[in-house]
């Protein structure tokens, strides 16, 4: 599997999962903001922290280096995103640009 690429300095470094830039766990906090502005959509938002929690699955369960359990695994990576779902998005307009 192929993980999308966010334009952030703030990518999970792997096997340990911690941020690259600040080595906290990852999506550390300026991480988060920065794919909350990122990713005004927010369902493209969720596939791609969907995809990120699958990769680190595999890597939980294909070598057994993070010892984190699913659970924690959601509510490390796409929980904090929940809370997004209550900001309104921007309306598009034909042509895929924000409304003024």
């Amino acid at each position: 599997m192929v993980m999308l690429t966010p334009r952030t300095e703030h990518q999970p470094n792997r096997p340990s999962w911690n941020c690259r830039k600040c080595e906290e766990a990852w999506p550390c906090a300026p991480g988060k903001v920065e794919l909350a502005e990122q990713y005004m959509n927010r369902n493209i938002l969720f596939l791609y922290l969907a995809s990120a929690a699958i990769e680190m699955l595999e890597d939980v369960y294909g070598e057994r280096t993070t010892g984190v359990l699913p659970g924690v695994i959601r509510k490390r990576v796409i929980a904090w995103a929940d809370a997004l779902r209550s900001t309104p998005e921007p309306s598009l307009q034909a042509g895929g640009r924000a409304a003024a």
